[in-house]
């Protein structure tokens, strides 16, 4: 779930970078080709993709640094609403 004190983070090409490593390889982005919608990464900044009906197949969220550096909570920011 989201708290209301959410964390910023910043879309910054850094970020997006790191983000790379763990989006790209993720199951949920993979099977739902969330490279062909946007926001096509960095979910956590950026809100959720625009990709319809997706299901939450798996989530690499809880092991990005991005995720841990900025002490997030929850997970598949890129399906979430």
């Amino acid at each position: 779930m989201f708290e209301s004190s959410k964390p910023v983070i910043e879309d910054t090409e850094e970020n997006r970078k790191i983000c790379r490593n763990y989006c790209t390889r993720c199951p949920n982005a993979k099977h739902h080709c969330l490279d062909k919608y946007q926001p096509t990464e960095l979910f956590c900044a950026r809100g959720p993709s625009s990709a319809t009906d997706m299901k939450m197949m798996g989530c690499f969220c809880q092991a990005c640094e991005i995720y841990i550096k900025n002490h997030l909570r929850g997970g598949f920011f890129c399906v979430r609403r």
